[in-house]
């Protein structure tokens, strides 16, 4: 996967979640930073939201009128937030 911080992706159809952590092979969740993401994407007019026991993945579910370009908006200004440190 080309973010680091990406652990695991899984869903079925356009419900999907994306597991963020600090550490791949500890599988260390991270929380902080899906809350960053979440309010980023926020401010970039993307709802998403974060769930799981760790608030560490965060969930997407895009409207039924959701189309390519949309999915393309979607996916760049999701890699641009993830490339950013929020520190």
């Amino acid at each position: 996967m080309k973010h680091p911080r990406i652990g695991d992706v899984r869903g079925l159809g356009l419900f999907l979640g994306v597991e963020l952590v600090l550490d791949r092979e500890a599988r260390t969740p991270a929380p902080r930073q899906a809350a960053y993401v979440a309010e980023r994407m926020r401010e970039e007019g993307i709802l998403i939201s974060t769930d799981g026991p760790d608030r560490n993945v965060l969930k997407i579910k895009p409207p039924l009128v959701f189309d390519a370009a949309d999915a393309d908006l979607f996916a760049a200004t999701l890699g641009r937030i993830l490339a950013e440190d929020p520190a």
